[in-house]
């Protein structure tokens, strides 16, 4: 059967080539995801854009991304998960490069918030597509360095935009970033087909014909007749179908997890820097320990992913997010004492946090995409990844308030460490069986 080959066989040249390429394009992801926080300061010194106004650019990004993931991405189990992805890569593309030629906020605004449809699009179809491509026992690993990826990205384009900026200009990176998104988007439709799991459920009238030239394209071999048919593959590709009674428990666990999930990660991200000066240290110290906490991010979300060889990824997942909760809560304790003599230690946490926080954050995608069936496989990862980023919304704006009602930065750390603590127990109570 067409499944049952690419999930026993070994991955050929070709497969490897789709993907690297969606990995190119997860990357991509990352480095247009924090493209505006890497050329924030330039563009309010040369636009006068007030500090309030940024905030909103940020947050039109986030939005689209949350609206991206929950609307547009379900359209990969009804049209395809090739012409989704490429059509969300040319749009992200074409309103990134736009924002060269802007010369109001209003206008970044709202070319933020279509990229930020694209982006979220993105990174909620990808994952599942290259799991339909992978073979089962390496499908985790594979699926880990492709999340990766964004983490990847982001770092490289931090490297590139220290270095462009000062000698191009801000506008320099959102011409080549879209140039090269949209130039990804047309090379991803012309040499990558559809997935084999969606034309089973999907196209089966035209689907023997069309998976035999797949197969015979990524050589691996033909097969003769298609698998019996799933009865639930007229099943709609809505909200409705993820809230079924059967599903309703595991779906809600599923929203719960990856909303802790976001708001655990991006606290981490976004204020570190700002808790850890507030506590002591000096600011370059406090921006490197945020860098070593995104490498020890790539370290873990890949390293889990190899783990799940040998042990069971949910079990992981789960050991990894309460490892975090405790280094967090202990780094809560030592940023108490102010000064940089606590440097060296707080630079190890962070990294040992990356490894576990992200590893498990980055590794949930794995997880779900096991909990739905191939024709609304997407549909339920989208809604996981849009409802998600209202965690990431969420946080920066909740830690923002309660520093302004006079919580200590340690306190913060606490409060955030409980969180991810929390998404541990919500995943842990999740059915995480493929679900009918």
């Amino acid at each position: 059967m067409a499944n049952e080959i690419l999930d026993t066989n070994r991955i050929t040249s070709v497969q490897g080539g789709i993907l690297a390429l969606c990995f190119f394009c997860m990357m991509l992801d990352g480095f247009d995801i924090l493209i505006i926080s890497f050329t924030a300061p330039a563009i309010s010194e040369e636009l006068a854009i007030a500090p309030e106004q940024l905030g909103l650019v940020f947050s039109a990004a986030l939005l689209g991304m949350a609206v991206g993931a929950m609307s547009l991405a379900s359209l990969a189990d009804v049209y395809g998960r090739r012409l989704v992805i490429s059509g969300a890569l040319l749009l992200s593309g074409v309103a990134t490069l736009a924002v060269y030629y802007l010369d109001t906020v209003t206008q970044l605004m709202a070319l933020r918030f279509i990229a930020g449809l694209g982006l979220g699009t993105i990174v909620a179809v990808i994952p599942g597509f290259g799991g339909e491509y992978s073979p089962l026992k390496n499908r985790s690993v594979i699926l880990s360095i492709l999340v990766a990826g964004v983490a990847i990205g982001s770092v490289i384009g931090g490297v590139i935009s220290a270095w462009a900026i000062p000698l191009f200009g801000w506008r320099s990176l959102y011409l080549c970033g879209g140039l090269v998104i949209t130039f990804t988007a047309i090379l991803f439709f012309l040499v990558v087909p559809e997935s084999i799991q969606y034309l089973l459920v999907r196209k089966r009238h035209v689907a023997l014909d069309r998976i035999n030239r797949t197969l015979r394209y990524i050589r691996q071999p033909s097969i003769a007749q298609l698998p019996p048919s799933d009865s639930r593959a007229t099943e709609s590709a809505t909200v409705k179908s993820l809230l079924t009674p059967a599903r309703r428990k595991t779906t809600l666990l599923a929203w719960l997890a990856f909303f802790m999930a976001f708001a655990g990660t991006y606290f981490m991200n976004s204020w570190l820097p700002k808790l850890l000066v507030e506590a002591g240290m000096s600011s370059q110290a406090s921006i490197q320990a945020v860098v070593i906490l995104n490498f020890g991010a790539i370290t873990g979300t890949i390293g889990v992913g190899l783990l799940s060889r040998w042990r069971p990824l949910k079990i992981l997942i789960v050991a990894s997010f309460m490892i975090a909760t405790a280094l967090m809560l202990l780094l809560s304790l030592i940023v108490r004492q102010a000064g940089d003599d606590i440097v060296g230690v707080v630079w190890a946490l962070s990294f040992v946090i990356g490894i576990t926080l992200h590893g498990a954050f980055g590794n949930i995608y794995t997880v779900v995409l096991s909990l739905y069936p191939a024709h609304i496989r997407i549909t339920g990862l989208g809604w996981c990844v849009g409802l998600g980023r209202g965690g990431a919304i969420i946080s920066p704006a909740v830690t923002g308030l309660l520093l302004g009602l006079g919580m200590s930065s340690a306190n913060m750390l606490g409060l955030f460490a409980i969180i991810a603590g929390m998404g541990a127990v919500f995943l842990g109570l999740m059915n995480t069986e493929e679900m009918a």
